[in-house]
C-alpha cells in the first residue's frame, strides 16, 4: 500500500493538489484538506495497489 501527503500554504492549494493526485492515481482520500496539524494546509490519500517501486519523487508546479 502506498501512502501519499500533500501539502498547501491555503485550504484551496491543499485541494486543488489531492484533486490533481486522485486525476493521476487511483486513491482513497484518508484525511481532507486540514491545518490543524501544524500551521500548513495537508491532506492524505492511500493507494491499495502495489505500485512500480522504482518510480519516486513528487510532482513540483
Amino acid at each position: 500500500m502506498a501512502r501519499y501527503t500533500v501539502h498547501g500554504a491555503t485550504q484551496r492549494e491543499c485541494q486543488d493538489a489531492l484533486d490533481e493526485l486522485g486525476r493521476l492515481l487511483d486513491v482513497k482520500v484518508t484525511l481532507l484538506p486540514t491545518d490543524r496539524l501544524g500551521g500548513s494546509w495537508i491532506a492524505r490519500a492511500e493507494h491499495n495497489k502495489a505500485l512500480d517501486q522504482t518510480v519516486r519523487g513528487l510532482v513540483v508546479r
